[in-house]
């Protein structure tokens, strides 16, 4: 496979600008993004120990695909901490919410 000539590149560079990709929690988060971030992060173990693909995901969850992406990528501005907590008790009923 060939490098891509400079028009091609162009090209990929101007799709990239408008790419949203993954977010990195900042080392001086707060407690409150610091759990949103686990909770996102804890979505991604159970696709990937399962294999399941954003679609998947979503479709088991009852949202739709962008959203996943969404949760997949911690772009969170648009949920609620409620909401992530509700949909993570659908693939973890277990889990309990402890505040002290």
């Amino acid at each position: 496979m060939a490098f891509p000539n400079e028009k091609e590149l162009k090209k990929i560079r101007k799709k990239l600008r408008k790419a949203e990709g993954f977010l990195m929690l900042d080392p001086n988060a707060d407690e409150l993004t610091r759990f949103r971030f686990e909770i996102c992060q804890e979505f991604l173990k159970y696709a990937q120990e399962r294999r399941m693909t954003a679609v998947q995901m979503a479709k088991m969850l009852g949202i739709p695909k962008a959203d996943m992406s969404r949760i997949f990528n911690h772009r969170l501005d648009r949920f609620s901490t409620d909401k992530l907590i509700r949909l993570y008790a659908k693939i973890r009923p277990e889990y309990r919410l402890e505040v002290a």
